[in-house]
């Protein structure tokens, strides 16, 4: 009986650790996205002052697809880990697939990141488009063996029919961002599948940083 009793407080000091943990990690998340914002803002502030801008903005791309939503359909998200360069792993809580559509320069750490090497979200919007380009963007160095390599990119109909849009491969002797153009034929969407077929050579996970739809 005795035993018994020590099992279930184990039990419950665990849970209650377990649970804490959670929290802490919550917590970890909203400081570092709110220390990320602030950054970017005192980044802009700066280069705004010297005539240039370093930071990415829609108005340099006004062919970008914005009105973009961003859900997994494949894959299974990393356990709340994500990595430094894909070298060094974070403990923290998973961003959501939807930071793959952010316009700024991806910081380490700043991505979607799944288990394993093979992964899909589905990006849609409200009206059919035509999709010319897509753009990935990975972070340095290019060593980062958890970067995406292959990818599909497949269109689908409003009658839930998918049409091939193209094989891609990211490289690591390319810049940080990367352009894949479509098939002129590839018809007018509201939905693409992004998926990932492989990455450079991690076993664990695979960090997807960025990925922009383009209409022209």
């Amino acid at each position: 009986m005795f035993s018994v009793g020590l099992d279930q407080t184990s039990v419950a000091i665990d849970e209650e650790c377990c649970h804490k943990m959670k929290q802490l990690a919550a917590a970890l998340l909203l400081a570092e996205q709110t220390l990320r914002r602030a950054r970017r803002h005192h980044t802009l502030m700066l280069t705004s002052h010297s005539g240039k801008i370093e930071t990415p903005s829609p108005s340099f791309e006004p062919d970008l697809i914005t009105d973009v939503v961003a859900t997994k359909t494949g894959g299974e998200e990393w356990g709340g880990r994500a990595a430094l360069w894909g070298i060094v792993p974070l403990w923290r809580s998973s961003p959501p697939p939807q930071v793959l559509l952010d316009t700024s320069a991806p910081a380490p750490g700043d991505c979607w990141p799944f288990s394993g090497s093979q992964g899909e979200v589905t990006f849609q919007w409200r009206d059919p488009r035509r999709v010319r380009r897509v753009g990935v963007q990975h972070v340095r160095p290019d060593a980062a063996r958890s970067a995406p390599h292959h990818f599909a990119l497949y269109g689908i109909l409003e009658n839930g029919t998918w049409v091939s849009g193209l094989y891609g491969q990211y490289t690591y002797e390319g810049p940080a961002k990367q352009f894949f153009t479509l098939s002129p034929e590839f018809p007018p969407v509201k939905q693409v599948a992004f998926r990932v077929l492989s990455n450079h050579g991690n076993t664990k996970y695979t960090c997807v940083y960025r990925v922009h739809i383009y209409n022209k």
